[in-house]
């Protein structure tokens, strides 16, 4: 209670200013959706708050970032309207054609056609124009909700699938999701949210058992969990729902290889670390650096060296070997491209390998052009000031991002319930494992994206970087500063109200439009 008289001007000033924020976006927007936002938002800083003002340590109980998780992530389901997600047409009927490619389905013609419902086809006709959100696409879902409607089978062709090309592992939670909207014949909307749940319970999941597997390292996978863009990629179709959850998997049990008690790594916990590596490598290449750190946990760490070193045998095998498994055509594919290629509507002619390697100039130019034209944009979108699949009119000043920027710091940092520290080698390889990430992902859209006679590399977004953020940031820890006071609590609290005041301006300005 000490603490909370001490912060009581804070709390006073805070909550003038919340007030005078949630009036000034209804009075800009004065819908019930507007309304109803900024009440759950009230609702959850009240919560915050009390905890904060009884005992700040409670914040970091697994089970209030898995309450804040599940509430976050419900909201960031329901409050983007179908198809409002980074590429989430395609990844939608990426999982209806994985769904219709389980042997009790079995709706997958010979022609490379599948099956799905006339009245999921409608949904994607009735939201495909631009995919924006506005007060139209809000009005669309109350308007055409059906809680069931089975339709009848259409074939479905407009995109082509390959078992190697879409990430698999990564979808389960939506295949799942969608095949029980499907099975008990829901109508084309609860169907459609019923991936985003089975996808948003995965990475629930996988959050949640990092936070609690970590000895060290938890306000970063708290920070990281919560983050506006990593929501917003959670609560979709995206693919990147479950990389990021695998993520966050592995770096928990770096830490706890790193930080655990000796000797307590037995046949268990390295099976567990080869499941999850498994489950992650093949999805995109580029995070195998992370992966591969597991390499530099010390002997000591294992309950006998035999166990340690046979164990980082069969790391290196099976990440070769899943790779090679799934992703072999795909990478191949980059390397041997000299055709024309399209990208949206245009065409032309993409840099390969030959370009960048014999024109090292051109190379370096294009490369630090697009650093320099672009480095804004890379941090901004790996937070999340511009969701809703990059749409314009509803990216957020900069300043929005400037608090999660000082959240991320404090996770840099000494601090009292988490004062722990890389060696200095390790501690190189943590943020050389980031870099590589997100070179790769540069690399890759330069091939796969970036027409030769462009000057600077196109189609690489933050998001991107997510998976490798977590060895970054504890990569970055330093002793030069010290935070007095705990990390995870103030991280939480901070992330939370950011994102509160986030969603209100998000759905005034989105409902209006």
């Amino acid at each position: 209670m000490t603490s909370f008289v001490r912060c009581k001007p804070a709390f006073l000033a805070f909550a003038g200013l919340f007030a005078v924020y949630s009036v000034f976006w209804y009075l800009n927007n004065p819908r019930l959706l507007v309304l109803l936002t900024i009440a759950i938002s009230l609702i959850i800083i009240l919560v915050l708050g009390s905890v904060f003002a009884r005992d700040k340590d409670r914040l970091q109980s697994e089970w209030v970032f898995l309450v804040l998780l599940i509430s976050f992530l419900i909201i960031f389901c329901f409050i983007f309207p179908p198809f409002t997600a980074p590429d989430e047409g395609h990844h939608y009927f990426s999982t209806y054609w994985l769904v219709d490619s389980l042997p009790f389905n079995a709706h997958v013609t010979n022609d490379g056609a599948f099956l799905v419902r006339d009245i999921d086809y409608a949904l994607y006709n009735s939201r495909q124009p631009g995919d924006a959100i506005n007060s139209a696409s809000f009005d669309s879902v109350i308007d055409g909700f059906s809680l069931f409607g089975n339709g009848q089978l259409v074939p479905f062709s407009e995109f082509s699938f390959s078992a190697g090309g879409e990430n698999i592992t990564a979808k389960l939670g939506s295949i799942i999701g969608l095949q029980i909207g499907l099975f008990f014949g829901l109508g084309a909307y609860p169907a459609f949210y019923m991936g985003r749940i089975g996808s948003a319970l995965v990475f629930c999941f996988c959050a949640f058992q990092a936070f609690r597997i970590a000895p060290k390292g938890k306000s970063v996978i708290v920070f990281v969990s919560l983050l506006p863009m990593t929501l917003h990629l959670a609560a979709s179709y995206s693919y990147d729902s479950g990389i990021i959850a695998y993520s966050l998997l592995v770096f928990a049990c770096l830490m706890r290889g790193f930080f655990g008690e000796q000797r307590s790594i037995g046949k268990r916990e390295v099976f567990i670390y080869l499941i999850i590596s498994v489950l992650l490598a093949p999805c995109k290449v580029i995070y195998s650096g992370l992966i591969l750190l597991g390499l530099f946990v010390p002997l000591s760490q294992f309950i006998d060296e035999k166990t340690g070193r046979f164990s980082r045998f069969l790391l290196i095998f099976c990440v070769m070997l899943s790779v090679l498994a799934l992703r072999l055509a795909s990478m191949s594919s980059l390397v041997s491209q000299t055709s024309d290629s399209s990208r949206g509507h245009e065409a032309g002619q993409l840099y390969s390998f030959g370009d960048i390697l014999l024109h090292p100039k051109n190379s370096f130019l294009v490369f630090c052009r697009t650093l320099d034209s672009l480095g804004d944009f890379y941090w901004e979108t790996t937070l999340g000031y511009s969701l809703g699949w990059l749409q314009e009119n509803l990216r957020f000043p900069a300043f929005y991002m400037i608090p999660y920027l000082f959240f991320g710091f404090i996770c840099c940092l000494d601090s009292s319930d988490e004062p722990s520290f890389l060696a200095a080698p390790v501690s190189f390889l943590f943020i050389f494992a980031f870099l590589l990430a997100a070179l790769g992902s540069i690399a890759s859209m330069w091939l796969a994206w970036t027409f030769n006679y462009e000057n600077v590399i196109q189609g690489v977004q933050g998001r991107y970087f997510l998976p490798a953020l977590p060895a970054l940031l504890f990569g970055l820890r330093t002793r030069l500063f010290r935070f007095n006071s705990t990390s995870i609590s103030v991280v939480t609290t901070g992330v939370c109200v950011m994102n509160c005041l986030y969603l209100i301006r998000f759905i005034s300005v989105a409902s209006c439009l």
